[in-house]
């Protein structure tokens, strides 16, 4: 007998609401934080410390693996250490000086510098 699981995007996620801030930023080396809720919709910074989801009532809206879509930056380690939430995007820092920006409708990430 085989048996199939099967994983969809919509189906509710979990994440540790004790992680999600209220702030419009985490930094990774001043806090524990995660996430950030803005307009009923959780952006989260997975285990992985390199993708962001975007969770909305539980549920998976999008999910970007930020050093894919960027690269591994050149100096630092290749993991997030920054977001900031500025009204239609988020603004993200990987290693040490390499940044990115998430359309937060899509989850469109591009490297910026």
């Amino acid at each position: 007998m085989l048996t199939f699981i099967v994983t969809q995007p919509g189906i509710g996620q979990k994440y540790n609401d004790a992680l999600i801030s209220k702030n419009s930023e985490i930094n990774f080396a001043k806090t524990q934080k995660r996430g950030i809720k803005k307009d009923n919709i959780i952006y989260y910074v997975e285990n992985d410390l390199q993708t962001i989801s975007a969770y909305k009532r539980s549920k998976l809206k999008w999910q970007t693996n930020v050093i894919s879509v960027c690269g591994k930056p050149k100096k630092g380690e290749p993991e997030i250490r920054y977001v900031g939430y500025n009204a239609n995007k988020l603004l993200i820092v990987i290693g040490k000086h390499n940044f990115a920006e998430i359309d937060i409708n899509s989850g469109e990430t591009k490297f910026v510098g």
